[in-house]
């Protein structure tokens, strides 16, 4: 049986080894709660839904048709009450003060490990900004898993989950930790040019496309079609760069002095064609294709 945990790792690319170390547990956890063997508890459930980049509150809705509610039992079921006290800004000790109860308590209400008593239901629906009959008419609701509205996915997250790696493997791909990418994806900062690189690398993306989903406009002599006669000094400090090369690997490259790439650079001497060969080699361009700039 494919489970939805099963799927969201499956879709990822994760491994059960891979998800089991992002979150710090043994593989054999993640295989009994895909097993519906056991159940994640209120941190795992957080600590999973931070691996697979989703809403908690979707992740705890994995395994409500595995939660014990016998027929009957007395009080409400409580999975959706995470959504609804996320909708209402409230965080979960909170809640628990307002209702009078340990927040141990509204955690296994929201996990399905127990149900709502009525006599709690008036002081809940006070504390969540709705009467006593709303409240009661969404618990009951069969399939209702409310969370915080997700934001857009931006053109940076879009690459990654196109090359399908988690956030915390693309991080470390690029030589950031998560928090750093997470915020590049949101658009609150830029990354540098060398984590752009490393990002390009681990995506199989052209550089150029990784800097503008990162909102970096990259310069215009990247762009072949738009070189000119005379443009070669600027090319060449710009494919370098870009590249992450220094001049001395430039040159170690192509076989000649570091002095011979400043000078290349600074417009003083023209290389050869000799030398041009060897640059287009060296910047992995088809032959012939640095003559437009010459």
């Amino acid at each position: 049986m494919t489970t939805l945990l099963r799927s969201e790792r499956a879709r990822r690319g994760l491994r059960a080894t891979d998800l089991a170390q992002e979150i710090g547990v043994h593989p054999m956890s993640i295989l009994r709660w895909e097993r519906r063997e056991r159940l994640p508890g209120p941190v795992h459930i957080h600590a999973l839904a931070r691996a697979l980049e989703l809403e908690p509150a979707h992740v705890a809705g994995f395994f409500d048709d595995a939660r014990p509610t016998a027929p009957g039992a007395a009080g409400h079921r409580g999975q959706a009450l995470r959504g609804l006290r996320w909708r209402a800004s409230v965080s979960a000790a909170r809640l628990a003060a307002e209702v009078g109860v340990p927040a141990s308590t509204v955690y296994n209400w929201e996990a399905g490990r127990a149900r709502i008593p009525a006599e709690r239901i008036t002081a809940l629906a006070e504390a969540l900004g709705l009467s006593a009959e709303a409240l009661v008419a969404r618990l009951a609701a069969p399939t209702t898993v409310l969370g915080r509205p997700r934001p857009p996915m931006g053109p940076l997250r879009r690459l990654r989950h196109r090359a399908r790696l988690s956030q915390a493997r693309a991080a470390a791909a690029a030589g950031v930790d998560r928090h750093a990418l997470g915020q590049w994806e949101r658009g609150a900062g830029t990354p540098p040019l060398s984590a752009i690189r490393r990002l390009a690398s681990a995506y199989g993306a052209p550089v150029a496309q990784v800097a503008r989903a990162a909102g970096i406009e990259p310069p215009h002599l990247l762009d072949r079609a738009r070189w000119r006669p005379g443009d070669l000094p600027g090319v060449i400090r710009t494919l370098r760069e870009w590249a992450g090369l220094t001049q001395g690997e430039l040159a170690r490259r192509c076989g000649c002095s570091t002095a011979a790439v400043r000078t290349w650079e600074s417009a003083r001497v023209v290389p050869s064609g000799r030398m041009v060969a060897r640059l287009e080699l060296a910047f992995g361009l088809p032959a012939g294709a640095l003559q437009a700039a010459l």
